[in-house]
């Protein structure tokens, strides 16, 4: 990867405009299709959200999500900035490690942790295992006969909002309970963290689960003696400008073809989400004697969303019935797998909208139908070799990418 630090924009500031001449000089030295990240919004988005934490004493419990953005740069960055890591599997776990992370900065989260990686995670003594898959706590128990010390971990329980299906231990039926005692049975094992995720949300959903984590946590000390210092409440805090499609936007889309023609709910602001939650969490933990305890989370693309771009070419322009089409050399089936059922904002570099607007369908260079990175969106006049600039490419982007016929695309830090 090539690697170029030079003067970034603030936070705050609109990435395109404020690399405007940044970016045409990187993209003519480096080619497309190019991710271009900016180490100043990296480092203004991490202090931001330490910012966030510091009033009560948590500034040092975020712990970034590898999967959303695994470019060890980036990385690299944020760790020097004051973030830990939640990883979900045994390659982004060593990757960490590999980073130079100390280990009692590292949570190890996801809905399968390999023989191995548990072994590492036990021996290097990283901070905390969450435990999802029932399977997991057998081989930790297998492990914790040859430890010298007790062994961190966490539950990750399904309250009645956010993600179900395959993850964590239901609250409600007592799946989380019979569990937790299975795991205080073994005095090698230290319980210190509950642990949910409930997927992009809002604060009405935080508040819910928080209620019915903190009672979890109650009902555990009390009858089961256990000392939990922690709720880990996971990310899920949306980035500007990157939200899922509705389910109504989603059937439009595939019933005519063409975007959601009324106007849609704007996105959320994820930074006033994550504080409205610090200060509710921190006032709710009183109510069930739990002033001691601490909030952990685990954002992803509110740190690192905005602060990376994909800049594609206009490879090719046709018209196919009453349809405009741009073909640009980077795609949603190499390059940008989250538009698949997300919103990103797309620009044209040194283009401003105006009445010579068009309607275009940007689709990818391969041969597949399905290849579209935007329905009918509307865009300066484009011509060949017009540079398209999709913001929001840090949140999926990198880990998204495949080789399909043609190279993923290059990274350079700005």
């Amino acid at each position: 990867m090539a690697i170029e630090k030079t003067q970034a924009c603030l936070p705050g500031d609109d990435p395109v405009k404020s690399m405007e001449a940044t970016i045409k000089r990187t993209v003519k030295e480096h080619g497309t299709p190019l991710e271009i990240a900016s180490c100043g919004m990296l480092s203004g988005n991490m202090a931001r959200a330490r910012q966030i934490m510091t009033p009560y004493g948590w500034q040092d419990n975020i712990f970034y999500s590898y999967k959303t953005n695994p470019v060890p740069e980036a990385l690299k960055i944020l760790h020097q900035n004051g973030a830990g890591a939640e990883v979900i599997s045994e390659r982004e776990l060593n990757l960490a490690l590999d980073l130079g992370l100390k280990p009692d900065r590292i949570v190890f989260n996801g809905i399968y942790k390999s023989p191995a990686a548990l072994k590492t995670a036990v021996d290097k003594r990283i901070k905390c295992i969450n435990i999802d898959a029932p399977q997991e706590l057998d081989i930790v128990n297998q492990l914790s006969k040859d430890a010298e010390y007790k062994i961190g971990l966490g539950l990750r329980v399904r309250p009645s909002v956010g993600w179900q299906g395959q993850f964590g231990h239901i609250i409600k039926d007592g799946s989380a309970y019979a569990m937790a005692q299975k795991i205080s049975v073994n005095k090698k094992l230290d319980l210190k963290t509950i642990h949910f995720h409930l997927g992009s949300s809002n604060l009405a959903t935080y508040r819910r689960a928080i209620e019915e984590s903190l009672a979890f946590i109650g009902i555990l000390n009390r009858k089961l003696g256990t000392a939990i210092r922690a709720l880990d409440i996971g990310g899920g805090f949306p980035g500007p400008d990157m939200r899922m499609l509705t389910i109504w936007e989603q059937g439009w889309l595939r019933l005519w073809d063409r975007p959601w023609p009324f106007p849609a709910a704007g996105p959320n602001d994820g930074f006033k989400i994550m504080e409205e939650t610090a200060e509710y969490f921190n006032s709710a933990r009183a109510k069930y004697g739990l002033n001691d305890l601490e909030m952990w989370t685990e954002p992803g693309r509110l740190i690192t969303g905005d602060a990376q771009i994909l800049a594609v070419k206009v490879v090719g322009l046709r018209k196919s019935g009453r349809k405009n089409y741009a073909v640009v050399d980077g795609g949603r089936v190499g390059a940008a797998g989250p538009l698949v059922g997300e919103t990103r904002k797309v620009s044209v570099l040194g283009k401003t909208a105006g009445i010579k607007n068009k309607v275009y369908d940007i689709v990818g260079p391969t041969c597949m139908p399905w290849d579209r990175l935007f329905a009918g969106v509307r865009l300066p006049k484009l011509e060949m070799g017009d540079i398209l600039i999709i913001e929001g490419a840090g949140a999926y982007f990198v880990p998204m990418e495949a080789e399909f016929s043609f190279d993923k695309p290059k990274f350079v830090m700005q």
